[in-house]
């Protein structure tokens, strides 16, 4: 059963899902040393490892090119991949290749991972896969010209969007809208429009797109056997069409209908799917919908700001949480599922959860806030700067996982404009950039002797430093 479960894509809901497409490699394995493209492979090599991507069901290699490697580490860390094949002293090689994900470049860890094939339209999620939620550097090989320029302040649209509302008049036919006649709708892959209308009518996908990363990930296999009641069961079906609508009213179906979804294809399951489209998750993406498997961590809004809808019980955000559950708990216990066998799986989320649970140290030299409010931070320029009390959580996505009680000072960088560089000034609001904390007015002095906490993202869910140091302020 484990093999399926991991075989569980909810891609919209879990940053870590094309990341586990880079060979299982997290954003924050090596995110504090920013990637870089590092040196060409020399001529002796520890090794290749080919394996599957339990993501996409494509093959991929990789190449291992830091100094650190061996025979030996190499051929363990490609067993860790699962189903793979290892070959010493050799390098992966193809007719033809996508391009190849540098990741730890330049150090003793350094490998490549390496996509074969030419298929371009996939040039645009491989490279935001591997520079903004895997950390590394994409080298373009068949995607040179497709891709654009890593030094462009949005390549390729990859850059957070933040979202924002949007209220307009509602379509042709439909109801006034519940705000003063208008369809108020957030940006979001959480956010939801009002129950009965499509969210991809009244919210932009290409905005949610760049707030997880998207893969045209297969659907499960699972198929309802012809006959099966449920088949010719109104009620059921009637539960069916309405979990279905709640879907359809909510940021999933930027990804999970052929209708919304990019050229490439829905990701995983989609709502299109049949005869009965929840055929389509995976036991875990199931799991996730029921809530017997926590996915906090990819942020959600109260239901008075999301035209009704919660997902503080239920994993799919819902105007009727005990509603949804009940029927993702029935497609779980159809398939044999109970909510036991899922007691030990690890909270969705990927490097969002294991963000949440990371420990700081103290900073190392060159990292902190210095006695004239210079703040300097190592791993490459950056989109968000925080600085926090000593004991903040560590800080998530929004909308309710980007402020931890205990921010002292944010400020953003705007997505269309250049990240800032190590240097910035505490309480300093630059060009292009905005405090998003404080609201207004400077933010709180640092006493001189305390500890805080310094935590900078290269982009959302990507940290370059997290550490505490001493202010002498």
């Amino acid at each position: 059963m484990k093999q399926e479960l991991l075989r569980s894509p909810h891609v919209m809901l879990g940053a870590a899902l094309l990341v586990s497409s880079l060979g299982g490699l997290g954003a924050c394995q090596k995110a504090e040393e920013k990637a870089g493209p590092g040196p060409e492979p020399a001529a002796a090599a520890p090794g290749r490892c080919v394996y599957t991507s339990p993501f996409t069901q494509a093959e991929e290699c990789r190449d291992y090119t830091g100094k650190g490697w061996s025979a030996e580490t190499a051929e363990a860390d490609c067993k860790a991949q699962g189903k793979s094949t290892f070959t010493k002293a050799e390098r992966c090689t193809y007719p033809t290749t996508l391009g190849r994900c540098v990741l730890d470049g330049g150090t003793d860890d350094e490998t490549s991972i390496v996509f074969p094939g030419g298929d371009t339209t996939q040039c645009t999620s491989t490279q935001r896969g591997c520079e903004l939620f895997g950390g590394g550097k994409f080298v373009p090989d068949a995607c040179e010209g497709v891709v654009d320029d890593p030094g462009d302040p949005d390549p390729a649209g990859s850059v957070f969007q933040w979202p924002t509302e949007v209220c307009v008049d509602p379509k042709a036919g439909e109801p006034a809208g519940q705000s003063g006649g208008k369809v108020c709708t957030f940006g979001a892959i959480s956010g939801c429009t009002e129950p009965g209308r499509n969210f991809a009518e009244y919210a932009s996908c290409e905005q949610v797109l760049t707030q997880r990363p998207y893969w045209p990930a297969p659907p499960s296999d699972f198929k309802t056997p012809e006959g099966d009641p449920r088949l010719s069961d109104p009620q059921w079906l009637g539960e069916l069409a309405w979990v279905t609508e709640q879907v359809e009213a909510c940021g999933c179906v930027c990804c999970h209908s052929q209708k919304a979804a990019p050229a490439e294809g829905p990701s995983n399951w989609y709502i299109e799917a049949g005869p009965i489209w929840t055929d389509s998750f995976y036991p875990t993406g199931l799991a996730l919908a029921a809530g017997w498997v926590s996915s906090d961590a990819l942020g959600a809004y109260p239901p008075d700001q999301n035209n009704g809808f919660s997902r503080d019980v239920a994993g799919l955000p819902t105007t009727d949480p005990a509603r949804m559950v009940a029927f993702f708990e029935g497609e779980l216990l159809r398939r044999g599922f109970e909510k036991e066998d899922f007691a030990n799986e690890t909270p969705f989320g990927g490097p969002l959860y294991e963000q949440s649970l990371y420990v700081p140290s103290d900073c190392d030299a060159g990292q902190g806030v210095d006695a004239a409010g210079k703040i300097t931070w190592t791993g490459g320029d950056a989109r968000y700067v925080y600085v926090l009390s000593a004991d903040a959580k560590n800080p998530g996505v929004p909308p309710n996982l980007d402020l931890p009680e205990g921010t002292m000072w944010r400020l953003d960088v705007a997505s269309n404009a250049a990240p800032v560089k190590s240097g910035i000034t505490y309480g300093e609001v630059l060009p292009n950039t905005k405090q998003s904390y404080p609201a207004d007015g400077s933010p709180e002095k640092l006493v001189p002797g305390t500890k805080y906490y310094l935590y900078v993202w290269a982009d959302v869910g990507v940290p370059i430093t997290r550490c505490l140091f001493d202010s002498p302020l």
